[in-house]
């Protein structure tokens, strides 16, 4: 058996397509290293639910996992990483598309490396608890970026019937204290990596404190919070880095430069995702102030 297990997510609510499109970049961009594909079946059954997937994967070898439909991606992940005995794994989400040729090879030689805790194909700087803006001067206050709690704020205003799930999550969000983040989450710059694609040692992964997560705001917290999965491995004494398509492994500071994550054309994306997509399809303005809230000062739009 190989020793190292890529694990892609795939939740029954999201249809067949998101599925398709990963397989046809899986098929079309080989990894580069030996390793198992395992799919994540959430939210089925079991196998006499998968019947519109299977005739998608029949000529693949692959391992299957049924996981129930609760909980976070997160939990999906780690779950795996303590049941299945693989000494690497790297993690797809849902949305994950494939776009170089050796993605999985260029991942894997630096994770393997002893001073190495995680390698990812994007991360950014963006920071719950405040933009780039509010951390200088009034000046750039234009650049100001959208977020979650811009989003949060519209939602409690807005009086459409179909708005009543988002503003009673909403509400949720506040009596959690999300809306003074500065209590969970590290002002900008606050590098961390992205949880669409990202790999790590099984020993080192379960050496991660994941926490209760009963909240999406517990999985924010624990992609970008003080307690973050990448803070974890920094406190370890462990490097992160993003992982290009050149190759290139990109320590936090050099993360503007790689250009994977809302910078230029994201040309050195190794796996992108929904977010890379919604970026390369915004119109420049708001290109711009995605661009801006991951990069401050360094951000550089298509």
């Amino acid at each position: 058996m190989p020793d190292i297990a890529v694990a892609h997510l795939v939740r029954k609510q999201n249809g067949i397509l998101w599925f398709e499109r990963f397989l046809r970049s899986y098929r079309e961009r080989p990894a580069g290293v030996a390793h198992e594909l395992v799919i994540l079946f959430k939210g089925f059954r079991g196998a006499g639910d998968t019947v519109e997937h299977d005739h998608l994967i029949a000529d693949l070898p692959h391992r299957r996992e049924f996981i129930p439909d609760a909980g976070f991606d997160l939990h999906a992940y780690f779950g795996a990483a303590q049941r299945l005995d693989y000494d690497y794994f790297c993690f797809l989400n849902s949305y994950s598309r494939i776009l170089d040729a050796g993605w999985l090879a260029k991942l894997h030689r630096w994770v393997v490396q002893k001073d190495v805790g995680l390698t990812g194909a994007s991360g950014s700087w963006q920071s719950v608890a405040g933009g780039y803006a509010t951390q200088h001067r009034p000046g750039h206050l234009h650049g100001k970026a959208p977020g979650q709690f811009s989003q949060v704020v519209a939602a409690l205003r807005d009086r459409r019937p179909h708005m009543l799930k988002r503003r009673a999550w909403s509400l949720m969000l506040r009596l959690a204290g999300a809306l003074k983040p500065g209590r969970n989450f590290p002002p900008f710059p606050n590098p961390h990596i992205r949880t669409n694609a990202f790999m790590g040692a099984r020993a080192t992964l379960l050496r991660l404190r994941l926490g209760p997560m009963r909240t999406k705001f517990s999985a924010y917290k624990f992609e970008s919070g003080i307690d973050s999965m990448t803070n974890q491995m920094l406190r370890l004494g462990l490097r992160v880095l993003v992982v290009g398509r050149d190759g290139e492994g990109y320590p936090p500071e050099r993360w503007p430069a790689s250009n994977t994550f809302w910078q230029s054309r994201q040309e050195n994306l190794l796996v992108g995702d929904n977010q890379t997509e919604a970026f390369l399809a915004s119109d420049p303005i708001w290109a711009a102030k995605l661009s801006f809230s991951a990069w401050g000062e360094l951000a550089r739009c298509p």
